[in-house]
């Protein structure tokens, strides 16, 4: 595709300028300045450098400075508008502009978060609407939008120096060279002045420009001259030998040279053409006025373009308004497979989290596979060995937490096919023989009561399988199959000891179709037992119509799958639907658990390692509807998982809350601060909540932002960074407490991303691959929350403010002191 350089077609010194559907199919455009595109109606799509974007009615999408860029209406109807922003304009009031890159696009944020994005339709339609009588006003507009861009949607690009943006060796050579003409073009630089100081060969770099620019770049300087000129011959009265000489022309010949072969007019024809045409910024009656309209007609409080923070003063007294908070975050954790129990670093890192969580059951799968050397085969036949799951026993046994176990993979003696799936090649398939089966479990069982006692086993879970069967996925045979394999289990168990608790596979929601329910309706039917009824709810979600033509019977390569995104709340509405669902299809009271949450089960998701899942946690645990269920286990305890290739980097988007090194994520810590609020709920609203434990007060705030958009429908899956999220904005709480007596030891702990998160740490130190053990201590040491302690002696009344970034966390709490 041909690409060159396209001169913006506003005036150089004159702040803004419009255009309507203004596109060039052929060509990708390249211009100074910024460049703000509003789709009023239709489709649009949009080629930014390599990325595709598509716009629908009222979206948003700015251009940066020399951005390559190409504007491709997708229907006959398609109506936008364009507002350019001059460059030196920007420049002259922020020397930051050529180090920065601003990033708008409304359509990254859902319907429900497009705030700051309605700012900027606002502005642009008071742009288009308003009648300006001085240039005063339109440069006072311009700079408040350009005010709000800068400290909304910009970052710094580079460490350079903003008076001297061409010293940055890091950047584009020809971007450095665009950059320095805009700032030099009235001067005499040349190309050789500019090859010496960034040490090039001149002809190089000349052949680079013209390459990348479309001329040559003495015919670009005239370009800029001639532009800056136009500006010159409409706004003054100068004549025209001072405006050849003001715009960098070396004199009045050359200028008039320069505009005749541009223009065919002389520059006094052209200053009259200027005259005599419409300023171009009254475009109500081409547009979609009624949309234009409705946003120029409402009005911008003067903190909405200054502040980034929203200010919440919450007063509460904490006597009044009590119930009972259920914990449902430390009841199951998962682990994925039985033998990871037999890893050493594993079990140190389980027990350290339970001296400062204190977990009541540890969830894992994979008991009979073949690590386990369950089924053994010798000249008298088979036998079963339970050694290796007896030590694992013992191990959660001594650190008081209880088993919630799996019964699963089908042993390969006894399987009906060779069908397998995760590195540890677990098998799907249901039993070759029935009876194989059922004499496993039964066997396992009596040793499992004989060994600890049948009461202390009544308190543990026994899930007859993992998940549902979906596309082959964790069962290889048919629903049919497992509903008979369930119910031959769940009765063997049951006839064992009543007391046993047993519950089927795991809803996946891979489907439209929800097994559950005809489970639930067979179960009923043929009396079978069912002691709780679980699902697995994660946010991502396989394409699986991209995905169909895979083999399961080799390890799946998880970077292969495409994965797409749920909304924001789905864990929420899940939760509710299927209480709804247990509530239409099961007369008796069965326990509701979630047996795998998270916000992935892709080991390879950069966002669990991040800020953003300590927030994540605590918005979806603290919501009304986890009080709806009896436990949700995180999936998982530890990044070391045999379920899937562990990579060589500290960092690689485990789901653990710890990494392979023992390295606490900011998710671990919010598990902490969960298991620091009180058993009593006083106070509790969006983003915050506030609990009592006798006379201690514990107050928790977040500040949750979820994935944008692109992110979510599987476009940004590999860009390892924090601007994949939906705009948001800091919070300021000043929080009032009323009611309140005596001295108080008040330890306040920040998590956010500089401080408690050892992922953004690993980062700023470069993304070692390689850690040795002080590099390792070091961030550990620092993946810790700050803390702050101090004593208050209060006489009623307790004042707090909190300033939470996003993707921040602030843990309160108010120990009272006794003489």
């Amino acid at each position: 595709m041909k690409h060159s350089f396209i001169p913006i077609p506003y005036l150089p010194g004159c702040p803004i300028h419009f255009m309507i559907n203004d596109y060039n199919s052929g060509e990708l455009q390249q211009h100074s300045g910024l460049e703000v595109i509003w789709l009023l109606q239709g489709k649009l799509k949009v080629m930014v450098g390599q990325n595709d974007y598509y716009l629908h009615e009222n979206d948003l999408l700015l251009i940066n400075h020399f951005e390559s860029h190409q504007v491709i209406p997708q229907v006959l109807d398609a109506y936008f508008i364009q507002l350019h922003i001059d460059s030196l304009f920007i420049y002259k009031y922020n020397h930051d502009f050529y180090s920065l890159l601003y990033d708008l696009k409304s359509f990254k944020n859902s319907e429900d978060n497009q705030n700051p994005y309605d700012v900027i339709r606002i502005l642009f339609s008071q742009f288009i609407t308003r009648k300006y009588k001085h240039n005063m006003e339109i440069n006072s507009d311009v700079l408040r939008l350009l005010g709000y861009l800068t400290s909304r949607f910009s970052k710094r690009l580079s460490s350079a120096e903003p008076e001297n943006p061409v010293s940055n060796k890091d950047s584009n050579i020809v971007q450095q060279i665009l950059n320095r003409v805009e700032l030099d073009f009235k001067g005499k630089l040349t190309l050789n002045e500019i090859a010496l100081g960034q040490h090039y060969n001149p002809s190089y770099l000349s052949d680079q420009f013209r390459k990348n620019v479309g001329v040559t770049f003495k015919a670009y300087m005239e370009e800029i001259r001639i532009r800056y000129s136009l500006f010159l011959l409409q706004h003054q009265e100068a004549s025209i030998s001072n405006i050849s000489l003001a715009s960098g022309f070396s004199d009045e010949k050359s200028y008039y040279k320069a505009i005749k072969n541009k223009f065919s007019l002389t520059p006094l024809q052209l200053r009259k053409k200027y005259q005599e045409r419409d300023d171009g910024r009254n475009l109500i009656n081409h547009l979609n006025a009624e949309l234009i309209n409705k946003y120029a007609t409402i009005p911008i409080q003067p903190e909405t373009i200054e502040e980034n923070t929203i200010q919440t003063t919450i007063v509460k007294d904490i006597q009044t308004d009590r119930y009972e908070l259920k914990q449902v975050w430390n009841k199951i954790i998962n682990i994925g497979s039985a033998n990871t129990l037999l890893n050493q670093n594993i079990r140190d890192q389980i027990k350290e989290m339970q001296e400062e969580i204190k977990i009541d059951y540890l969830r894992f799968e994979g008991v009979f596979n073949q690590a386990m050397d369950v089924v053994q085969k010798d000249r008298d036949g088979l036998k079963f060995n339970w050694k290796f799951i007896n030590n694992i026993l013992d191990y959660l046994r001594d650190i008081d937490i209880k088993p919630f176990i799996c019964l699963s993979y089908m042993p390969p003696l006894f399987a009906s096919k060779s069908t397998s799936f995760f590195n540890y090649q677990g098998n799907t398939s249901p039993p070759k023989e029935m009876s194989q089966w059922l004499s496993l479990v039964q066997s396992f069982m009596m040793n499992c009561i004989n060994r600890y006692g049948r009461d202390f086993v009544s308190e543990w879970y026994f899930q007859i399988w993992t998940e549902f069967p979906a596309y082959d996925i964790h069962w290889s045979g048919t629903l049919e199959q497992y509903l008979e394999f369930y119910k031959q289990t769940a009765l063997l168990i049951k006839g064992i000891s009543p007391s046993l608790k047993v519950g089927p596979a795991a809803e996946n929601f891979h489907t439209e179709e929800h097994i559950s329910e005809k489970l639930l309706k067979y179960c009923e039917k043929n009396d079978i037992p069912i002691d709780f009824y679980s699902c697995n709810i994660y946010h991502n979600r396989v394409k699986f119509k991209e995905w169909l033509d895979r083999s399961i019977t080799n390890p799946v390569d998880i970077k292969l799958i495409p994965f797409q995104y749920e909304e924001k709340n789905h864990t929420k509405h899940l939760l509710e639907k299927m209480h709804r669902m247990l509530k239409a299809h099961y007369k008796k009271d069965i326990e509701f658990i979630v047996t795998r949450w998270n916000f992935s089960w892709d080991v390879t998701n950069f966002l669990h390692d991040t800020a953003f899942m300590a927030t994540f946690i605590i918005d979806n645990m603290l919501d009304k509807s986890a009080a709806l269920v009896n436990a949700m286990g995180y999936l998982s305890a530890s990044d070391i998982l045999y379920e899937w290739d562990i990579k060589n980097t500290p960092f690689f988007g485990g789901t653990g809350l710890v990494n392979t090194e023992g390295i606490k994520k900011s998710a671990y810590y919010a598990y902490v601060f969960l298991s620091k609020l009180g058993s009593t709920v006083f106070a509790k609203g969006k983003n915050y909540i506030m609990t009592r434990e006798g006379e201690n007060i514990q107050i928790l705030v977040y500040n949750h932002t979820y994935p944008d958009q692109l992110f979510m429908k599987g476009g940004q899956a590999d860009k390892n960074s924090y601007d994949i999220f939906e705009e948001s904005n800091d919070l300021l709480l000043n929080i009032h407490l009323k009611n309140i007596y005596g001295t108080f030891k008040c330890k306040r702990y920040s998590l956010n991303r500089n401080n408690g998160s050892a992922y953004d740490e690993w980062i700023r130190m470069g993304e070692y691959v390689d850690l040795n053990h002080e590099e390792t201590d070091y961030l550990k040491n620092i993946s810790r929350p700050s803390l702050q302690l101090n004593q208050l002696t209060l006489q009623g009344d307790c004042h707090l403010t909190l300033h939470v970034p996003v993707h921040g966390v602030e843990c309160i709490i108010l120990n009272k002191f006794y003489n």
